[in-house]
């Protein structure tokens, strides 16, 4: 738990950091990682190559100077013997001592100012029948390579010679110098293009944002620069393609708000009218005629009166009952879309004269929710209305099924068909029954297809997710997905 909170803390500081400095940071850690790498193998394979190569120089050295001292050993010639290893330490930069023990191990001859150090007598003790020996020293501030040369394989003596590795550090620091200068270089270039090309990056991002902000806010007129061919280009293209969307479907959203508005008050009109003029007149017949049935003087003539009224009640109540069906259908509230769906089929079909073939399956023990079997019933209401004003057609298929755990619903024709897209974006107001459609079945989940060419026919085609409620009473209920 303390490590996941840990990780999410450090996620949460990084994600706060902007893209310029990521990037930034990135190239930086990059090179950084890079050099020591280079610094570490550098300094491994450089120190071991030179200290090999010092090792090799010294053996020669001591090689050559137990050659020279080997006769002067014999003949215990200890003035030439110095002259010897003096000019041997004074010809080689890396030779810091030279002296030559006999074969007992006494000191003959040495080149140490300020008296020969005892220890080192014993620090090199060379093996029988080896050619040298090399044995690593080290002193307060100095690593020492120290090369025994047996004289006669030890009988004569042994010739001692120190290399110190001063010069070999001091060129491996100078060397590392030169890199981390040249890693100081890169970087401080690193960082330089890092800057600029993260500045190219993050340059139309920042546009994008705040014409992705301009659009939140319905300004649509901010547009993404499209910089080059490449995904930044595509990124804003696409951008740009959604913003014009948006628009368009803003403004559909608008027009259709005001048509649906429209239609509310016609509606209201009409409702009106047909209450004043039908009903209203029906209603002032009845009473009239109820207030005249108290002038009759026989019973034959009641009944005569209330036969005429009692037909005027019925043709009203019919009115009435047409007037509530148009509004909202009983059979939708009562027994569902499967029958409503059919029942308007059978309704169309006779008063457009267009032959109508309905399907429905897999719904007959089942009911949707309220709000997806009236979305459903509308848009094929409005396919339905929208077949009968421009396609022409004489056959029309509905098909409403039950697939899986989704509801599908078709509705084909075998009309003229039209063009989706030059409709969708035409402005003489057909394409709002197309998008009042859409928006219906964005609304409860679904998706909606419309499928047409011109001389064709049209195919609506529209799928509402369901599952299953969870509940057990006897019966299956779906939910909206």
């Amino acid at each position: 738990m303390i490590k996941e909170s840990l990780w999410a803390d450090i996620w949460a500081k990084i994600g706060a950091v902007g893209i310029r400095t990521k990037i930034m940071g990135i190239v930086a850690v990059c090179i950084l990682c890079s050099a020591l790498a280079l610094v570490w193998y550098t300094y491994r394979d450089d120190s071991t190559f030179l200290r090999n190569q010092l090792r090799e120089r010294g053996i020669a050295i001591g090689t050559e100077l137990a050659t020279h001292s080997l006769d002067l050993v014999l003949t215990h010639n200890q003035f030439a013997l110095y002259t010897l290893v003096r000019d041997t330490r004074n010809t080689s930069e890396d030779v810091i001592y030279t002296f030559v023990l006999d074969a007992r191990g006494n000191v003959m001859v040495h080149t140490f100012s300020e008296g020969f150090p005892s220890d080192l007598l014993d620090a090199n003790k060379v093996p029988p029948g080896a050619a040298y020996g090399v044995q690593v020293l080290q002193t307060g501030d100095d690593t020492i390579q120290d090369i025994a040369v047996p004289l006669l394989g030890g009988k004569a003596g042994v010739v001692r010679i120190g290399l110190s590795e001063a010069k070999l550090s001091a060129a491996l620091q100078n060397h590392i110098r030169n890199i981390l200068l040249w890693v100081a270089v890169i970087l401080v270039l690193g960082l330089v293009i890092a800057y600029g090309l993260a500045s190219i990056l993050t340059g139309p991002f920042a546009q994008l944002a705040d014409a992705a902000r301009a659009a939140g806010k319905g300004e649509f007129r901010w547009k993404a620069p499209i910089w080059a061919k490449d995904e930044l280009g595509s990124l804003g293209s696409a951008f740009n393609e959604m913003s014009a969307e948006l628009k368009h479907k803003e403004e559909m959203r608008v027009h259709l708000l005001a048509k649906v508005i429209d239609a509310q008050e016609s509606e209201r009109k009409r409702i009106a009218r047909e209450l004043h003029d039908e009903t209203s007149q029906s209603l002032t017949s009845l009473m009239v005629g109820l207030k005249s049935i108290e002038d009759v003087s026989s019973v034959s003539q009641a009944k005569e009166k209330a036969t005429e009224l009692r037909a005027l009640a019925a043709q009203t109540l019919n009115e009435v009952h047409n007037l509530a069906v148009e509004l909202r259908p009983s059979l939708l509230d009562d027994l569902g879309l499967a029958s409503a769906i059919q029942r308007y089929a059978e309704e169309y079909s006779a008063k457009m004269n267009i032959n109508i073939d309905s399907h429905v399956s897999g719904l007959s023990e089942q009911r949707l929710p309220p709000e997806i079997e009236v979305a459903v019933y509308r848009i094929i209401q409005e396919a339905l209305t929208n077949i009968a004003k421009y396609a022409g057609a004489k056959n029309v298929s509905i098909v409403l099924r039950r697939r899986d755990s989704s509801l599908v619903a078709i509705v084909e024709d075998d009309g003229k068909g039209f063009d989706v897209n030059e409709t969708m974006f035409s402005s003489d107001g057909k394409q709002l029954g197309l998008f009042g459609m859409y928006e219906r079945a964005s609304l409860i989940g679904g998706k909606l297809s419309i499928e047409s060419y011109p001389g064709s026919g049209t195919t609506v085609f529209l799928e509402v997710p369901l599952k299953l409620d969870g509940r057990d009473d006897g019966q299956n209920k779906i939910a909206s997905g």
